[in-house]
């Protein structure tokens, strides 16, 4: 096994390098940092969520504004399913219809008792009258027997007033009680009925602002679409002015103690991975989240303030880059592609009078591009970035 590989190692450092295959070393400043990773936000952003109704706490989407829309204040941007609604108004528009039937009868019967009731007063009023002028004669011109009778009717009368009064008093009283009543229900009918109007107007949200509409992701990492189910207080759909963006990322839980504000990032957008954009950390969450529901993989947020860019950004772009933790200066490094590792440990492959040969390296600080060597190779060597055992 040592012959052929000793064999295959000599024929391959036998064998100059491609140049399209090889890289060089140099003495430059190592930047070492933490990756980031996450999607741009707009700081000019207005969420919008359901209509705020006193009775309906699950929404259905029945239909949204296309996503990079630009829309002006007072546009329509999304509908929601009104059916359940529409169906409360009809019972409602009949109860009220009821409610209000109920109360005319009821002033009417109320109006004809009134009328019963005072012709009942008035009648007893007439019999006390006529028990009273009776009972009123001069003694000597009535029997005492016919006398004593005479008194007898005339409290017999008053009794009947007083009783006929006191039933329309209390008949009063209580078709005023139930006139009261069915009047608030049937106010309270009328104030529903609009209430439901207003709210069926209300399922069609429109725009509180100008802007743009953008499509913000769920706790899922999902954006909404028609046909889905919202809580009320679920931001549906964001409406923004793209005139500055922040970086929302978020960093490995055992990255993040080397991490600060004020920290500088630079990133990379997956949409325009041409685009390099530079910021500072902003702001760092005080606690520990999962990257995703099915990702339990633990992060801590953080918030990116990015320079001026040149090229136009939407929010909702993916990006991955780094936060520059330390920087070690004017330090020997190679392109992490060229570090090759072996039983003997880590290796190079340096071109030498046209051919390749082989390397051990001592190496220190490393980024995800390139590895500080302390000892091995020099500023100006040039490497593979192709392991040539690998390759025969």
């Amino acid at each position: 096994m040592k012959i052929a590989l000793a064999l295959a190692l000599v024929v391959a450092c036998g064998k100059g390098g491609d140049d399209k295959q090889l890289v060089d070393v140099k003495r430059d400043d190592l930047v070492l940092g933490v990756e980031v990773f996450g999607e741009l936000e707009a700081v000019d952003s207005t969420d919008v969520k359901p209509p705020p109704l006193s009775d309906t706490w699950d929404f259905k989407i029945a239909s949204l504004a296309p996503e990079g829309q630009d829309v002006k204040l007072g546009d329509p941007v999304i509908a929601f399913d009104a059916s359940a609604q529409i169906r409360a108004l009809e019972d409602m528009r009949n109860a009220a219809e009821a409610a209000q039937k109920a109360l005319e009868k009821k002033r009417d019967d109320a109006s004809l008792t009134r009328r019963d009731d005072e012709l009942k007063v008035a009648e007893a009023e007439a019999a006390l009258r006529k028990a009273k002028l009776k009972a009123d004669a001069p003694p000597d011109l009535v029997a005492p027997v016919e006398q004593k009778q005479v008194m007898l009717d005339a409290e017999s009368a008053q009794l009947g007033l007083d009783s006929a009064k006191q039933h329309a008093e209390s008949s009063k009283k209580s078709d005023d009680q139930e006139i009261q009543r069915l009047a608030e229900k049937a106010t309270y009918a009328k104030g529903r009925l609009t209430e439901l109007e207003q709210n069926i107007a209300r399922m069609q949200v429109k725009a509180p602002r100008a802007g743009t509409i953008v499509y913000p992701t769920n706790w899922q990492g999902e954006k909404h679409k028609v046909g889905d189910s919202v809580w009320r207080m679920e931001n549906v759909i964001q409406i923004v002015g793209l005139g500055k963006m922040i970086g929302a990322g978020q960093v490995d839980e055992v990255d993040i103690a080397r991490v600060a504000e004020k920290q500088a990032v630079t990133i990379r957008l997956d949409a325009l991975p041409d685009v390099q954009l530079h910021g500072t950390v902003e702001s760092i969450a005080k606690t520990v989240g999962t990257k995703s529901r099915n990702d339990p993989s633990k992060i801590v947020k953080l918030k990116i303030a990015l320079d001026a860019a040149k090229v136009p950004l939407r929010p909702g772009m993916r990006f991955r880059g780094q936060i520059e933790t330390s920087k070690l200066p004017a330090v020997v490094q190679v392109p992490a592609e060229a570090v090759f590792v072996t039983g003997d440990g880590p290796v190079a492959y340096r071109e030498t009078g046209g051919k390749l040969e082989r390397v051990p390296l001592v190496l220190g600080q490393r980024t995800a591009s390139a590895i500080e060597v302390k000892s091995g190779l020099a500023p100006g060597d040039r490497v593979s970035r192709v392991d040539p055992e690998a390759t025969w």
